[in-house]
């Protein structure tokens, strides 16, 4: 049964990722399993391609788009050849969201250029000891400084996702 949920754009960009795949993930996927991590190049590459762009809005060098269709063609190409972007999912998937949300706009302008590129990666920091990936019960707590230039940040945190090549990260408080 043919889906109807996608459309031209998203048949074409499948055809794009689906042919990155085959000829620059799946020769050297065994490898990039056994040393626990893609390498940091791929990320450049996959900024050279777009895919961190997608939801990105065009004034920050995104593609400006608002549907995670893209994000799901991604998955399922993966799926389908039996492979992973390694940490990608948490830069794009858990970080832009934040980004998108709570970032200023010099902020904005000042990191989701190297964003897009591959250039700075992102990962996030939930995980608490004790608490899990509980948000409703994390313990650690970011207050402004008494001179209002700063936060402070007290408390701990484990399993950073996405924290192998991370350039940025952003802690949960």
């Amino acid at each position: 049964m043919r889906r109807t949920v996608y459309n031209e754009d998203h048949e074409a960009f499948r055809e794009t990722i689906r042919a990155f795949i085959e000829a620059e993930v799946v020769p050297v996927h065994d490898e990039w399993y056994a040393a626990g991590q893609a390498p940091r190049d791929f990320y450049h590459q996959l900024g050279e391609l777009g895919v961190f762009g997608i939801e990105v809005p065009e004034e920050y060098g995104g593609a400006g788009e608002e549907s995670f269709k893209f994000q799901a063609v991604i998955t399922e190409e993966c799926a389908r050849a039996g492979v992973s972007f390694g940490g990608s999912g948490v830069h794009v998937a858990l970080c832009l969201p934040y980004l998108k949300a709570y970032a200023t706009d010099e902020q904005k302008k000042r990191w989701l250029p190297d964003f897009v590129s591959g250039r700075a990666m992102y990962a996030i920091a939930m995980t608490e000891p004790g608490t899990g990936s509980d948000l409703a019960g994390m313990k650690t707590t970011a207050r402004l400084s008494e001179d209002g230039t700063h936060y402070v940040l007290n408390g701990s945190k484990t399993f950073i996702t996405g924290g192998v090549h991370a350039d940025r990260v952003i802690v949960c408080a």
